[in-house]
């Protein structure tokens, strides 16, 4: 019996220069390093040939085309230095952000409605390596108090092949260690709060348990003769938070809701230069108000809905400093 082992498995992304073709000189330190074992499925769409014949019967299935769903996760912290992209920002280039780099200062990532980025991913899986291109993704990030910030990803790519190949030299020395969402490491929940320059202040701090995002985007894979291709057609940015509040705190939050009152909202963490993140979202709608218990304590969760600026803005920044 062939012993084959999950845990035995790399993943290795490239941005590619033209759309749909796998660029040349995969290296070492284009591998990504993975926060739990992830999962790689091929999705077949073979069409039947539903024969008319005298008996009872399946007629075969031929295949057509086929995409691979990549799902995954990677620690959320910054490459060490300010002004240089972390390992994970050409995963955000795919999921539709684009990439602002200050030299010695910040990247920033904000999302976009044009000029879409893409991935060719070689997969390895024991044995046998898969290759995909084109592709796009989708990702939230999880800021959780007392957790590990990260980023899952799922990514859609067309045209998988399979070869025998084991998995090859592999360098993630560049990807950090990070720092867990505590008091220690991390900054506060603020609301109202001001983004300028790159730099976040103001607003009034939230004792919470943390906040994700969800990014929202919607994938579509597009079958063309000679154009096939992997969307990202909408996006619809959600998110979640749960705060401690006095009771006249929640009153004028639920008093806010109720007047669909739009607020910002930002988060910053990490204790040092090179390992900071913050992520801001500038007009926030707060919905669906619900007290939880946590620890025999009153919080109040709310979903959370970032919306656009009036002239396009974008809705949420990522910001590594």
């Amino acid at each position: 019996m062939a012993e084959r082992y999950t845990r035995r498995s790399a993943l290795l992304a490239l941005l590619e220069t033209t759309y749909g073709v796998v660029p040349a000189g995969f290296n070492a330190t284009d591998a990504i390093l993975l926060a739990e074992p992830p999962r790689f499925q091929i999705e077949p769409d073979n069409v039947p040939r539903n024969l008319a014949l005298p008996w009872m019967g399946n007629s075969e299935e031929l295949p057509a085309t086929r995409r691979a769903k990549l799902n995954f996760k990677v620690e959320m912290v910054g490459s060490g230095a300010a002004g240089t992209a972390p390992v994970w920002g050409k995963l955000l280039r795919a999921c539709g952000f684009a990439e602002v780099i200050t030299a010695g200062q910040r990247v920033v990532y904000t999302p976009v409605n044009t000029g879409f980025e893409s991935l060719s991913f070689r997969f390895y899986r024991d044995g046998v390596r898969y290759v995909a291109r084109g592709g796009r993704g989708m990702v939230k990030f999880d800021l959780s108090a007392y957790a590990v910030p990260t980023l899952e990803f799922e990514f859609w790519a067309f045209d998988t092949t399979a070869l025998g190949e084991n998995i090859p030299a592999i360098d993630v020395s560049a990807q950090l260690t990070p720092e867990v969402v505590t008091d220690a490491n991390s900054g506060d929940v603020r609301i109202g709060s001001t983004l300028t320059g790159g730099v976040v202040s103001g607003g009034t701090v939230l004792p919470s348990r943390g906040i994700t995002w969800d990014a929202g985007n919607k994938l579509a894979h597009k079958k063309l003769l000679g154009g096939e291709k992997i969307e990202i057609v909408d996006r619809a940015v959600s998110g979640q938070i749960a705060v401690d509040l006095d009771a006249a705190q929640e009153i004028a939050w639920r008093t806010e809701i109720n007047a669909v009152t739009l607020a910002s909202l930002s988060f910053q963490h990490g204790s040092v230069s090179g390992k900071q993140i913050n992520v801001f979202a500038p007009r926030v709608q707060r919905t669906n108000p619900q007290a939880i218990d946590y620890e025999g304590n009153i919080l109040i969760q709310s979903d959370l809905r970032a919306l656009p600026g009036n002239t396009g803005a974008p809705e949420l920044t990522i910001i590594a400093r």
